[in-house]
């Protein structure tokens, strides 16, 4: 019997849900199934093979011939969309679940977003989302069926309770955590996008408060025992790295220090007491560990308008913990520090169910047998015709540009010819003509 083949893709390479749902059907299928990662560097892929783990690089020869085998995808950020073949069952893991607006619930998509997402809902068979509080958010930043949605899983929480997490960190950062008696994660969201210059500015300080004093930050975080762990964004990092340096009670967690351990943000995200957060699908996943998030508000007005949150209301997905100034921060730390109780238990089942083990079992349940096949019922007929309606339609639109550009060239060539048999041109012909003997022989007249 034939093994299915499988192919993971995830931003940063190896990281997330796939790599979490990877781990565990690598465990639970051994050799019933073939499981293969598209990464994005030669670097990568050598890292990878360190760890016998198969690998493609993204836009190689070996990559193509890969994709056109590929039986089933699990990705992350919808990474391998235009690389499916016809036979494929394409799932969609996603990367995080947050409030910010998506897809095509955002209040000003950028033209390449708009294509980007029509094509997606065209190549996705089905979306998993970890709590029925999801599916109708997503259906509509995606534009799919509520029926191609799944509430049954969001892997990457399988090991973000890590009994290693502080350990981890202390590699990391190349720091020991044993001087320290409070550690405080502050994890910002992405701002910048296909098409979009930025949903909102960021502020000049670090954490994007009003009447911020760093000096005072760091006197704060000396005399409590506090540290203070920055993580940006992979894509933003590079930016922030320039006018940031390490302190004793300020360090920054680096992406490609996580990468080189094979370690990504759920590795060390149980070491934080408390996390700091704006829009960050961080801060829902946070909750998870039963532990505070401080969110910060500064630009709320203008990442509202700019981006958009979900039914328009900040404080329901914080609870009313937003902060924007310094002093109201302190009394938040303050207080999540000194008193630990979880205040945000009904927002975690809402957001989460009752979701065990990151629902790896009940994805894989849903989509395979017991013997590494396809589950009876699970049919790629849709998917085949949504992508071929898909290419219709830009086909479609490709011709009707292309005809509109046939008749623009043939009006315009009648009006040119039309000109050209007029009276007026062939009396101007003559006046140039005229014109030209004239100019000739007054040169001649001149030597």
């Amino acid at each position: 019997m034939e093994k299915l083949n499988i192919t993971f893709c995830s931003t940063p390479d190896y990281t997330g849900n796939a790599k979490e749902l990877y781990n565990y059907m690598i465990d639970k299928y051994k050799d019933k199934m073939n499981f293969i990662w598209a990464v994005k560097s030669d670097e990568k892929k050598e890292l990878l093979k360190q760890k016998n783990i198969k690998s493609v690089v993204i836009g190689t020869d070996e990559f193509k011939k890969q994709m056109k085998k590929t039986d089933v995808f699990f990705t992350t950020h919808c990474n391998l969309t235009g690389d499916i073949n016809k036979k494929s069952l394409y799932i969609e893991l996603w990367h995080g679940v947050s409030s910010k607006k998506l897809g095509f619930m955002m209040n000003n998509i950028s033209e390449q977003d708009s294509s980007w997402y029509d094509s997606l809902s065209y190549s996705i068979d089905y979306f998993i989302v970890p709590s029925e509080f999801w599916k109708l958010i997503f259906a509509c930043r995606f534009r799919l069926d509520l029926k191609q949605i799944l509430p049954i899983g969001y892997p990457k929480l399988k090991n973000i309770k890590n009994k290693d997490a502080k350990k981890n960190l202390e590699q990391i950062i190349d720091c020991k955590l044993d001087k320290y008696k409070k550690i405080i994660f502050y994890t910002p969201t992405f701002r910048k996008g296909c098409g979009r210059k930025g949903d909102s500015k960021f502020g000049k300080n670090i954490l994007n408060l009003e009447e911020y004093d760093e000096k005072e930050l760091e006197k704060y975080l000396e005399k409590n025992k506090y540290l203070l762990c920055i993580k940006k964004h992979p894509s933003e990092e590079s930016n922030f790295l320039n006018k940031f340096k390490n302190t004793d009670n300020i360090k920054l967690i680096k992406e490609e220090y996580l990468s080189k351990a094979g370690y990504d943000i759920y590795n060390i995200l149980d070491a934080a007491d408390v996390l700091i957060t704006d829009y960050s699908s961080l801060g829902m996943e946070f909750l998870y560990l039963n532990k505070n998030v401080i969110y910060l508000d500064t630009d709320k007005e203008e990442y509202m308008k700019n981006r958009g949150i979900c039914y328009e209301n900040f404080d329901f997905w914080t609870s009313n913990t937003g902060v924007s100034k310094y002093d109201d921060f302190i009394k938040l730390i303050d207080k999540y520090l000194k008193d630990d109780k979880f205040l945000f238990q009904e927002k975690k089942e809402m957001f989460f169910g009752n979701i065990k083990d990151g629902g790896c079992k009940d994805i894989c349940d849903y989509f395979f047998t017991a013997d590494g096949r396809i589950k009876e019922g699970i049919t790629r007929i849709d998917n085949i015709n949504r992508r071929y309606k898909s290419m219709e339609l830009k086909y479609l639109k490709e011709e009707s540009k292309k005809k509109q550009y046939e008749e623009l060239y043939k009006l315009k060539e009648k009006e040119l010819k039309d000109i050209y048999n007029s009276k007026a041109w062939k009396l101007a012909e003559k006046l140039r003509k005229i014109k030209k003997k004239i100019f000739r022989w007054g040169k001649i007249w001149r030597i």
